[in-house]
Parts: structure tokens; C-alpha cells; sequence
């Protein structure tokens, strides 16, 4: 995960120059780990699942944080409906792998 952050501490400065997109560095990290593991665990390594789990939460976490930034209503009555999707979503997800 170092790794991946350092890297992603790159690429957030290059795609600001090009986008106006922001990029956050620990999102796209444990973003990125949580893919890399489903994607190794997938083509045969013994990856725990449990470790994935924990990452796919701390997605759907930081996204309620990031609906709770934008300060409008209509997005933040939407948390609820978030953490059941993203919940629902990570248990397919976990569950099929």
C-alpha cells in the first residue's frame, strides 16, 4: 500500500494539471488495493478475504464523507441508501470471490 500511495501522490498532481478533477491519494490507494487483491485472489493467490472486507468499508465510508462535503440536501439524505448499497454491494462482491 506504500507504494500505491506514493504513486497515487504522482498521479493526483498530474491529473490535476490535465483535469479538474481532485484526486484524494489514500482513497485511490485503498481503492486500488482492495481491485489489486480481488483481481489476485481471482487468478489463484490466497488472498483473505476478510483483508478486502475491511478495505471495501473503508471505501463506502470515505464516500459518505465525501457526501457530506458537498453541502447539499438532496445528496446527503442519500448516506442511508450508501451505506446499504455499498454494504450490499461488498458482500457480492465478497462473497463471489
Amino acid at each position: 500500500m506504500a507504494g500505491l500511495y506514493a504513486l497515487w501522490l504522482v498521479l493526483r498532481n498530474v491529473i490535476g494539471k490535465i483535469s479538474k478533477f481532485k484526486v484524494c491519494a489514500i482513497c485511490a490507494t485503498v481503492v486500488s488495493t482492495w481491485v489489486s487483491l480481488i483481481v489476485l485472489k481471482l487468478i489463484g493467490y490466497a488472498i483473505n478475504p476478510i483483508i478486502i472486507a475491511i478495505l471495501m468499508g473503508e471505501s463506502i465510508t470515505g464516500f459518505m464523507y465525501m457526501l457530506e462535503r458537498t453541502k447539499n440536501k438532496k445528496l446527503l439524505l442519500m448516506k442511508p441508501l450508501v451505506i446499504f448499497l455499498g454494504t450490499l454491494f461488498a458482500y457480492i462482491i465478497i462473497t463471489g470471490v
